[in-house]
């Protein structure tokens, strides 16, 4: 599996695994029970990968701070104090030196290191998916980048199309008329002598 299937429900503890999609809502997996069940489409779901923290200039993405927990800590779980707020905050600022303290809460980062144990337990979290996570997010980059290389080069197809378009109205006007424009042509034309 990977990172791009993992889920958060909002008022449900802990991470799911999106296994697919029904006509009333989807099945999910909870990653710490181990258990299948469906829920409404009317849940409100989050994707861990759209997911973000606050750094002091802007936001990072979740996923980028797992990954850095993960190569700091040698992909192992963490041992953390949930009720030690010092601890938590200083083990943040370890892998995120510049996460804003003040919009980040303590039970912002006890979610983040519990969910961080969690994709560490079910092998969601390797070096080898990082990886893989990594290169497909590369590729997507540049397939945006060019993408946007394209819509920059758009004035061009404008001016084509514009031709186009003129030459499809001269060949209309020359096109042969069908029997019911020449009647009302022609009918026209006796109206008006």
């Amino acid at each position: 599996m990977d990172l791009t299937k993992v889920i958060s429900i909002t008022g449900k503890p802990g991470l799911f695994e999106l296994l697919s999609q029904t006509r009333g809502g989807f099945i999910v997996k909870d990653l710490d029970a181990q258990k299948k069940s469906s829920i409404n489409a009317n849940s409100q779901v989050s994707l861990i990968q759209n997911i973000s923290i606050y750094t002091q200039e802007s936001e990072v993405s979740l996923i980028s701070v797992f990954i850095s927990i993960a190569q700091k800590h040698n992909f192992q779980e963490l041992k953390f104090e949930k009720n030690n707020s010092e601890a938590l905050h200083t083990l943040m600022k370890e892998v995120q030196p510049d996460y804003a303290q003040d919009r980040v809460y303590n039970s912002d980062l006890k979610k983040l290191f519990s969910w961080y144990n969690i994709l560490i337990k079910n092998k969601i979290l390797t070096e080898e998916g990082v990886k893989t996570y990594l290169a497909n997010m590369a590729q997507v980059e540049s397939e945006n980048n060019q993408e946007v290389s394209e819509n920059n080069q758009a004035p061009l197809d404008i001016e084509v199309t514009e031709k186009n378009a003129s030459k499809k109205a001269e060949k209309k006007e020359s096109k042969p008329k069908t029997k019911s424009e020449e009647k009302s042509k022609t009918s026209k034309k006796k109206i008006d002598q």
